[in-house]
């Protein structure tokens, strides 16, 4: 059992090494994409030409230039020998780093202008290779061990985020209901922190209590019934005050209670992250991989859907409802104006942060993705 045990770790242990060479490559090799798409207008960096930046700003892109093509062929060579093992999101960010250290060569780091032409196509060549993994006798082994790491990969993954989602909540709700809430109706009369005034419920109070004088008079009037004297008057209003003053002071109570919960859910959030860094970055993967495992429709799908929700036509009532929730429940008084600002602002910077992500990543990691998009959104 402890042999097994030991087993098991280790090959864990070996899933964890490929996992963290293949982000380092995948990291390093659109470090390059970037450097082509920035200074060389989306062709192959060439050392020898004069930039018009300043020569220190080239000397220090080149380096890093040089660092990240070493370590993209580095790498490569480790992890075409376990090419098995990857799943459907790895196996395409391997394929990026060798179309990297393609357009570059194998040993020069500089790309020449006068390649001579392969013997064979490339593209024949894989299925040469294809064929010949196939025939490996270690090829079993290989796959049964690419399972394993894709299993493991996804249970980690759900793991960690019923955690983000579930930890939080919890201590939020059981803070609240079992810490902060009584500690804040012991203490609330005595800190006047914890008791101050909010000059919006004194207004909402006191546009009750004229509601509340004005039904009285009404439904006198309406019974055909005398109207209460002046002193019969002034004692329901002072009842009714009475209440008023407890509702607000309720609320401003249910504000602090709130604020003080939330602040423990996030801690907890911020300490599920700081534990589970490694397990972050399996989840990480493992939604790239859903998403970029969809098809170029429901991908366009995905997209037009979120952005008609948070920046579409209508998408200021929602927003709307959302700010005045937030307000609601951190006992902040209402201003019109700012939600207004609000809704003219941020929408407007997240579609162009969206905009921005569709044409300086996925048009290049899924350009037929975007084609469908432009399609489905009638051209626009």
């Amino acid at each position: 059992m402890a042999l097994t045990d030991w087993m098991t770790a280790f090959e864990r242990a070996q899933a964890s090494d490929l996992t963290s060479d293949l982000e380092r490559a995948y990291e390093a090799a659109l470090m390059i994409q970037g450097f082509e798409l920035e200074y060389y207008n989306d062709r192959p960096v060439r050392p020898e030409l004069e930039l018009g930046i300043p020569r220190q700003t080239q000397a220090q892109m080149l380096r890093s230039f040089k660092s990240a093509l070493k370590l993209c062929r580095s790498s490569l060579e480790q992890l075409e020998q376990k090419r098995g093992q990857l799943d459907g999101q790895e196996q395409r960010q391997l394929q990026l780093i060798e179309s990297v250290v393609a357009r570059y060569g194998r040993r020069s780091p500089l790309p020449s202008m006068s390649r001579s032409p392969d013997v064979l196509p490339s593209s024949l060549l894989n299925v040469f290779d294809g064929v010949r993994r196939q025939l490996d006798p270690d090829a079993e082994a290989t796959i049964v061990a690419g399972f394993r790491r894709r299993r493991d990969s996804t249970l980690v993954s759900l793991r960690i985020l019923l955690l983000l989602i579930l930890v939080p909540l919890l201590i939020q709700q059981m803070s609240r209901n079992l810490v902060v809430s009584p500690l804040v109706d012991l203490y609330s009369k005595d800190m006047p922190i914890l008791n101050y005034p909010q000059p919006h419920l004194q207004q909402e109070a006191i546009k009750k209590l004229r509601l509340y004088q004005s039904e009285v008079e009404f439904e006198a009037l309406l019974g055909g019934k005398t109207p209460p004297s002046r002193d019969q008057l002034q004692a329901a209003l002072a009842e009714k005050a009475e209440q008023l003053r407890k509702d607000a002071d309720r609320e401003s109570n249910d504000a602090i209670k709130n604020i003080l919960a939330d602040a423990l859910g996030f801690l907890g959030f911020v300490l599920v992250c700081f534990f589970g860094k490694r397990d972050i970055q399996v989840l990480k993967a493992f939604l790239d991989e859903v998403l970029y495992g969809l098809s170029d429709s429901a991908k366009a799908f995905t997209i037009i859907l979120f952005t008609d929700i948070f920046v579409g036509f209508h998408s200021p009532e929602g927003w709307t409802v959302l700010l005045e929730g937030v307000e609601a429940h951190f006992g902040i008084a209402h201003h019109q104006s700012f939600i207004m600002l609000f809704i003219a602002t941020f929408p407007v910077v997240l579609a162009t942060i969206l905009k921005y992500w569709i044409f300086r990543y996925l048009n290049r990691v899924s350009p037929s993705s975007v084609a469908t998009l432009h399609s489905m959104n009638g051209g626009g």
